[in-house]
């Protein structure tokens, strides 16, 4: 074998494995692409067991969503919206943006929630098009808790007018985060945005609910303390928490006994949020003793400003 053809060969075979291996690649593409027309072909016929069979895909399904978060049938729509809201894949967030301007409050709702607790906010809080999609949702009449309180991270006189705009016209009406989180007052999850972007009325209404407020509305501020950025906020929550035996819902199956306390939240929130040093175990079925209680108390006044 002369030179030219041991230099060539090596060349040839490489060049044919990556011929193969895209040859592949596309496929495994039309093969996704054309499992997901036939799941949606079905789901139209009332057959929704192909549909469920598309999140044991993963990822890989999510480019191939879109026209189906676009359709004309609601039906369609919420089961394109159900396997976009399972993923905390990054290439979800578009769409996810794109199903805030659903005109179902149902699936609006969702996308915010998956947005809110499936990805993290350095991923889409600096996202323009996000914070843009948000508002147009919460002008839309999306009142979710989840979606005003992604808007506390979209800073700007747009998003100052959407939240003020809301509670103007909000009322007593209520919301919730998700389905078993505490209903509450849409104006407090617009506070705790608000108060995030500087808002002073917005803090105010904080510190007076962290004091004196509802169990449900200090359990849902607890439940949110990522939001919470205001030392004198979080010192004025934890004082009027980790006092409180008052038990809630959550942590331990229903009906079991002892039941949480909300003292028991706040020791698990703030150890979390802040990342106290505590010598003791912290998990979310457990209650809490006294001493242990009280380490968090003081940990939390020595490590936190007040200002």
């Amino acid at each position: 074998m002369n030179d030219w053809a041991r230099s060539f060969l090596p060349l040839l075979g490489m060049t044919l494995l990556l011929t193969l291996q895209l040859s592949r690649g596309i496929a495994m593409n039309d093969d996704i692409a054309a499992q997901v027309n036939t799941a949606f072909a079905a789901a139209r016929q009332e057959n929704y067991e192909l549909i469920s069979q598309l999140a044991e895909q993963g990822a890989q399904i999510i480019p191939y969503l879109k026209p189906y978060l676009q359709d004309d049938n609601e039906m369609v729509r919420q089961q394109a919206a159900a396997l976009l809201t399972a993923s905390n894949d990054p290439a979800a967030i578009p769409l996810l943006a794109l199903a805030l301007r659903d005109p179902l409050q149902d699936i609006r709702a969702r996308a915010a929630l998956a947005l809110y607790e499936q990805h993290d906010p350095v991923q889409w809080a600096k996202r323009p098009e996000v914070g843009e999609a948000l508002r147009a949702s919460v002008d839309q009449g999306n009142d979710a808790a989840a979606a005003l309180l992604l808007l506390g991270y979209f800073p700007g006189e747009p998003t100052l007018k959407a939240l003020k705009d809301l509670r103007k016209r909000a009322g007593d009406a209520q919301t919730e985060l998700a389905t078993w989180a505490p209903v509450v007052p849409v104006n407090l999850a617009i506070a705790v945005s608000l108060s995030r972007l500087g808002d002073q009325a917005g803090r105010l209404m904080l510190l007076q609910t962290s004091a004196e407020g509802s169990l449900a509305e200090r359990e849902f501020l607890l439940s949110v303390l990522r939001e919470l950025d205001s030392p004198e906020v979080l010192h004025a929550l934890a004082a009027g928490t980790l006092s409180d035996v008052s038990e809630i819902g959550g942590g331990v199956p229903s009906g079991v006994q002892p039941q949480r306390r909300l003292c028991d939240l706040a020791v698990v929130s703030f150890v979390k949020r802040l990342n106290l040093p505590v010598n003791f175990t912290v998990n979310d079925q457990r209650r809490f003793t006294p001493a242990e209680i009280d380490v968090v108390r003081q940990t939390i006044a020595g490590s936190l400003p007040r200002g």
